[in-house]
């Protein structure tokens, strides 16, 4: 039996296709080009906006009888009853904690198709490492430290997708780190749905202590961490930056308003002046760090000036880049059960000019970066232009370049242009 995995969301969802990848290659299943040769299909969905969630459902209505469907991931964990509900249902549904038993459940399939689910939480970590060949990328390795989440904001669906934190083992993770070192990865970044809450309580390590860690006895040249709650930040984390240049000058920090109005019946426990002092503590410590971060438009009750706070965030921070988008209700949480006065429009209008300002934002830092020299990581060739590829500054940027290093080495380039979402540079040292 073939098998072809469609991954939507986050790169948690990307490392936990991996892992999927992984499980049904080591039960003997091959994997397939794509899904038009495949005799399996597992879509690992992803269920913290509406929107993604249709394509979704429509990308399951494509396939006939034929082919065995599985859902898996967040949408089959919080939405059971519609996704049976759908004209083309999928055969089978497994939530975010039972990918495990996913290749017994593809044996039983083949058997007999009758429809089934497996959605049980556990609070026990399922120690799960894919195998270099189930791995999506040879450049970026990303490992997962911990998972679920117990702030329930009120917009948040990742409580009931993913369920409370598990946080993985001191040991387990440094012994995953270890091999990834040894097969050559340049890159290594931790995930989390709170990845800085991250802590093993039986051996008295916290989070900073483990970068502290891995920074000291693996061989990555960049470390980075997603993603962080600012809430949980930890000033120890600043001093062990600063000790080890491998890891990454800059960090996604989700703020999600610059109200702490908003932020308040967001229930996050920031405000926007906590939130500020951390981003102008690290910019004092390590001039140039950069920063990116998500933004909600348009939540319950918010006022101009609400958003307008939000604006001046923007101003104030000089994000190198954000993820912004109008408010989507969830099933189960706070906010959906709320009255929402702000019109559809409305929001749409102040997403508009959110992006418009981070792009003239975005813009205006790049073109000042014209004429410097900076290292950039060859991530992959670029599909658009033949001998062109695609390379990534250690602040996240895009830099497009002619070269003909392969993916995985590190050059120094000059930057010659520069537009809102993507920079172009020459290599220096070729």
């Amino acid at each position: 039996m073939t098998f072809f995995i469609k991954t939507y969301g986050c790169q948690m969802n990307v490392s936990d296709s991996e892992k999927i990848y992984s499980l049904l290659e080591q039960s003997g299943f091959d994997a397939a080009p794509n899904d038009l040769d495949a005799d399996l299909i597992i879509v690992n969905s992803c269920a913290v906006r509406q929107k993604p969630q249709e394509k979704i459902y429509s990308y399951i209505g494509r396939f006939s009888i034929e082919k065995i469907v599985i859902l898996a991931g967040c949408v089959a964990q919080v939405e059971r009853d519609a996704a049976f509900r759908h004209r083309r249902s999928p055969d089978f549904i497994v939530g975010t904690h039972q990918f495990h038993r996913l290749p017994e459940i593809i044996d039983t399939l083949k058997k007999r198709r009758q429809r089934g689910e497996r959605l049980g939480f556990t609070r026990a970590w399922q120690e799960l490492v894919p195998a270099f060949t189930a791995r999506s990328s040879r450049v970026t390795a990303y490992l997962s430290v911990m998972e679920g989440c117990n702030n329930f904001c009120s917009y948040c669906i990742v409580p009931f997708a993913r369920g409370r934190e598990k946080h993985r083992p001191f040991s387990a993770i440094m012994a995953e780190a270890a091999e990834l070192s040894r097969l050559g990865y340049p890159e290594l970044i931790l995930l989390g749905q709170n990845v800085n809450a991250w802590r093993d309580d039986r051996e008295g390590i916290s989070f900073p202590a483990l970068l502290d860690r891995l920074a000291r006895s693996t061989g990555f040249h960049w470390i980075r961490f997603i993603t962080s709650y600012p809430g949980y930040h930890d000033p120890a984390l600043f001093e062990v930056i600063a000790n080890h240049r491998c890891i990454a000058r800059h960090i996604h920090f989700p703020a999600q308003s610059g109200s702490t109005r908003i932020l308040r019946r967001m229930n996050r426990t920031y405000n926007r002046n906590d939130y500020l002092r951390i981003i102008d503590e690290f910019r004092r410590l390590f001039p140039g760090f950069g920063f990116s971060s998500d933004f909600i438009v348009g939540f319950p009750g918010e006022t101009e000036k609400d958003f307008t706070s939000t604006l001046t965030l923007l101003h104030r921070v000089q994000y190198n880049s954000i993820f912004s988008f109008v408010y989507s209700p969830r099933p189960r949480t706070a906010a959906c059960r709320w009255s929402d006065p702000v019109p559809l429009d409305r929001k749409k209008e102040r997403l508009h000019r959110l992006q418009q300002l981070q792009a003239e934002i975005q813009l205006a830092n790049n073109r000042r970066l014209i004429g410097q020299a900076t290292e950039v990581l060859i991530v992959e060739a670029n599909p658009k232009r033949a001998g062109e590829m695609i390379a990534r500054t250690e602040s996240y940027r895009v830099v497009n370049l002619e070269t003909n290093r392969p993916e995985g080495e590190f050059t120094t380039v000059e930057i010659t242009a520069a537009g809102p979402h993507s920079l172009r540079a020459r290599e220096i040292n070729s």
